[in-house]
């Protein structure tokens, strides 16, 4: 039978010679701390290994070192998880909110014109960046519903179009280029009219749309290679 002592701080396990004072207080080479022996003892046993005969008392701990309490420990682990907790909720919460500015940002023309009471809100966030809401530009919504190119008798031609949209709000007026082609429908000229050279809005609001007439002027040349002609939208 080995009698061996083990360090209640760092576990040292030191062996108890014959004739040993385990009654004394004894300074353990290893992190220094001085405890009783006999109140440490064990017997190593080779076939369960260790067999521990610890008595209940305060752990003595070594000079100018002095172990943490479980509850202080456990308060200090529970505290460091509220603030790691708190600290990525901030960060999601801002990530979140910089992400629905950026998606505003990017539809604040078409959510000001479908929703008005929102354009207060898009405008604030625009002053920081400069940026500007205006019509939406939804080619898709807008069509022609007439278009004519006629000369007149003087010589000159005029240039009609009517157009709408099927939207509930208000949409940008898109560009017109006109194609003026010959018999064999190739292009003899391209023109492209701004809605404010044609004297249209630059917004179309909802219901029967925009109309206008325009006169033309043409070189003489072309007078007789001009036979119809093409209309198409486009935003520029």
């Amino acid at each position: 039978m080995k009698l061996q002592s083990r360090c209640p701080h760092c576990h040292q396990i030191e062996p108890i010679h014959a004739g040993t004072d385990t009654q004394s207080a004894h300074a353990c080479p290893s992190c220094g701390l001085r405890y009783v022996p006999h109140r440490h003892m064990f017997v190593a046993d080779a076939l369960t290994d260790v067999r521990i005969a610890v008595r209940d008392d305060p752990v003595l701990s070594p000079p100018g070192v002095r172990p943490p309490s479980r509850q202080a420990a456990g308060s200090t682990a529970s505290a460091r998880r509220r603030i790691s907790t708190r600290t990525w909720s901030l960060i999601t919460l801002v990530l979140v909110l910089v992400l629905a500015a950026q998606i505003s940002l990017h539809h604040r023309h078409l959510w000001a014109a479908r929703w008005p009471w929102l354009q207060p809100t898009l405008r604030t966030l625009c002053l920081p960046l400069g940026c500007r809401i205006q019509a939406p530009e939804v080619m898709d919504a807008v069509s022609v519903v007439t278009s004519g190119f006629d000369q007149l008798e003087n010589g000159a031609f005029v240039f009609s179009l009517h157009l709408r949209h099927d939207l509930s709000h208000p949409v940008a007026t898109p560009a017109i280029e006109l194609i003026l082609t010959d018999e064999q429908e190739r292009p003899v000229l391209r023109k492209v009219l701004l809605p404010e050279h044609i004297g249209l809005a630059n917004v179309m609001p909802s219901g029967p749309g925009l109309e206008t007439e325009t006169r033309f002027e043409l070189d003489l040349e072309l007078h007789g290679h001009v036979s119809g002609f093409r209309v198409e939208l486009f935003y520029p």
